[in-house]
């Protein structure tokens, strides 16, 4: 064997380490599994649309930590829109009566950073979802509103309230909200993204509902609460204000696999 021969053995044998060490990696990288609910939780709000689903989580080989999930929500027709997670549900107890009807429980909401699914046990938790197309333009018109309450609160003390609710600024707010009611009859898809600070392998990616008209006029019930819902928020400036109800309507959609 030659000098260059084993100077090239000794260099392949350097390497094997590094090898090892990438196989290794590749064979404990985290293999994760999501089983949504049997039921979407989908609506329309002051906050946008929304889509709120259970989810179950179950990895394997190693722990994962998840730092954001989006969904991607594509409409038969071709449009889609993108949904990120914004609030985590959890529930730890629940009291029902002799019928099965809940009669109280006890859950928490918490923002939506990062979660950590072990390799012991599954999580479970409610997963909500919004549409951050829909903060940004309503942030930029809901700005220009409260800077021309100001103005009027500062003018006219005895009058703004009124001003502000017949101005154009709190009808462009309305308007603007309104514009953003994305739900329509037909058939959507539902794909995941996940992001996390370690490599993983994701298994579950899919899923699909459907929207009857009749669902869809249902939502669209909440049109009219959004206008009350920013009229009591104007409203509540004054002592005498008795706010208008508000009660938002839910649509809830059956999940099926893609």
């Amino acid at each position: 064997m030659g000098m260059g021969e084993i100077v090239a053995y000794i260099g392949a044998a350097a390497w094997l380490p590094q090898i090892a060490t990438w196989l290794y990696r590749v064979a404990v990288r985290p293999k994760l599994r999501i089983i949504p609910e049997p039921t979407a939780e989908i609506g329309f709000t002051n906050y946008g649309p929304i889509f709120n689903l259970r989810m179950a989580f179950f990895v394997e080989r190693r722990d994962l930590i998840l730092d954001g999930i989006e969904l991607i929500i594509r409409h038969e027709s071709g449009e889609q829109r993108m949904f990120r997670w914004v609030a985590i549900g959890e529930t730890f107890s629940q009291i029902t009566d002799a019928f099965g009807n809940p009669q109280q429980t006890v859950a928490r909401d918490q923002a939506a950073i990062a979660i950590k699914i072990s390799t012991q046990s599954f999580v479970e938790k409610k997963v909500r979802f919004q549409e951050p197309r829909y903060h940004q333009a309503d942030g930029v018109v809901m700005r220009t509103l409260v800077e021309h309450f100001n103005f009027l609160k500062q003018k006219n003390p005895a009058t703004f309230v009124q001003e502000a609710l017949a101005s154009k600024q709190f009808y462009d707010a309305i308007e603007g909200r309104h514009a953003e009611f994305w739900w329509k009859p037909g058939h959507y898809t539902v794909g995941l993204k996940l992001s996390s600070p370690q490599s993983f392998t994701l298994t579950t990616e899919r899923f699909a509902f459907t929207l009857p008209s009749v669902d869809v006029e249902h939502l669209k019930k909440n049109l009219p609460m959004i206008d009350a819902d920013l009229r009591n928020s104007i409203n509540s400036n004054l002592p005498e204000c008795k706010p208008e109800p508000v009660v938002w309507v839910w649509s809830y959609a059956p999940l099926r696999g893609a």
